[in-house]
């Protein structure tokens, strides 16, 4: 059983970040069909992907293993709000190129290029919980900086 609520924020930016991996951050119409292009991978072999997408697979994967790690680290307090925060930065930079930049290059059979609005609202979700979970681990050393106190 999980007793500390920052632990489930903490798994709720792992799974932000798997479903940043698997949802499509972009919609494009090539060759008059419409494929989805997610973090993971391009799904035919005539795209390319540009940096942007390779920065964000770079970013998600080290944000999901990071919070994974972080989960792990619960004697050591002060450096999970530090990685917390890391994890904040992390996710916004995430959020902003899923939702700003895109995902393939430009290329004469590409009629159109769409931003998913949901990539960017799971982003924005792994943000606040990275926060919350930040939140709690404070509220966990002040409690026992008092419980120290009263002995």
């Amino acid at each position: 059983m999980i007793q500390r609520k920052q632990t489930l924020f903490l798994l709720l930016v792992v799974f932000s970040a798997l479903a940043l991996v698997m949802i499509p951050c972009n919609y494009i119409v090539h060759n008059g069909s419409t494929l989805g292009v997610s973090l993971f991978s391009l799904y035919t072999t005539e795209l390319t992907g540009t940096v942007w997408h390779y920065t964000g697979m770079i970013l998600d994967g080290v944000s999901l293993t990071l919070a994974l790690i972080t989960i792990f680290l619960y004697k050591q307090r002060v450096l999970q709000v530090r990685l917390c925060f890391l994890l904040m930065l992390l996710e916004l930079g995430v959020t902003l190129i899923v939702s700003f930049c895109p995902m393939v290059e430009k290329t004469e059979g590409i009629t159109s290029i769409e931003n998913s609005g949901i990539a960017s609202i799971i982003g924005v979700i792994g943000m606040m919980s990275a926060y919350l979970a930040a939140r709690y681990i404070k509220k966990d050393i002040e409690l026992l900086k008092s419980a120290d106190r009263i002995r």
